[in-house]
């Protein structure tokens, strides 16, 4: 009898227990320490990393398709934060906020996570146009890398949308290179302007923005 009732009170406590806490999207026990090392001058011609270390953004395209259903494209694009990683990590994951620095988004809310998957839906115009997605996130914070794809079972205005975005130190940390990469796909149902809008424009705008808000939330380095 008394085993049964010291069993019964054990369960109690575990279930009046507080639940283990998900630990914060932006923290990790390291940013980007599994990523390779890469070498700068190897990457990028002299006038090219004076113009990233001047604040420049690098935006190339490739592999575009533009056909009667489909109109899309690959864009890569490279961006210097003068910010150690684990900062830049923590303004990029930082999902909620995106409306305040990213361009075009309206509102952002993360509907779930598990772990190291979130699914976030987004809500942004570009110029008239209003348009609503559910992207799905996987967060690698020890490569740099958060990745993304398109939820196509929740409701959706654009074809398809996939790629990462990968995070790099340099100078002994104290400073980040940011390399973006993304195939979207806006199909027939989205004017061709519009996805043209999101390739292009809003490129410079998505990696400047960040800066500035990493500038902004961490003055020093």
């Amino acid at each position: 009898m008394l085993a049964r009732t010291l069993l019964f009170a054990a369960a109690c406590a575990a279930a009046l227990a507080p639940a283990e806490a998900t630990p914060p999207v932006g923290s990790a026990p390291c940013i980007a320490c599994r990523a390779p090392l890469v070498d700068a001058s190897a990457l990028f011609s002299t006038e090219d990393w004076v113009a990233l270390e001047g604040g420049v953004v690098l935006r190339h395209e490739s592999a575009r398709t533009n056909t009667e259903d489909d109109h899309s494209a690959e864009t890569h694009a490279d961006g210097l934060i003068k910010r150690a990683p684990e900062q830049v990590w923590a303004v990029l994951t930082d999902f909620e906020r995106w409306p305040e620095f990213m361009p075009h988004i309206r509102n952002t809310r993360v509907e779930r996570r598990a772990g190291a998957q979130l699914w976030v839906e987004q809500r942004y115009r570009i110029l008239l146009v209003p348009l609503a997605h559910t992207t799905i996130y996987n967060l690698e914070a020890g490569d740099g890398r958060l990745s993304w794809r398109l939820d196509e079972s929740a409701p959706h205005d654009i074809a398809g949308s996939k790629g990462a975005w990968a995070l790099y130190a340099l100078a002994n940390g104290r400073e980040t290179l940011v390399r973006y990469d993304a195939h979207i796909s806006a199909g027939r149902a989205v004017p061709e302007f519009v996805e043209q809008m999101l390739r292009e424009r809003s490129l410079e705008q998505m990696l400047s923005g960040l800066r500035d808000e990493v500038l902004r939330r961490y003055p020093e380095n």
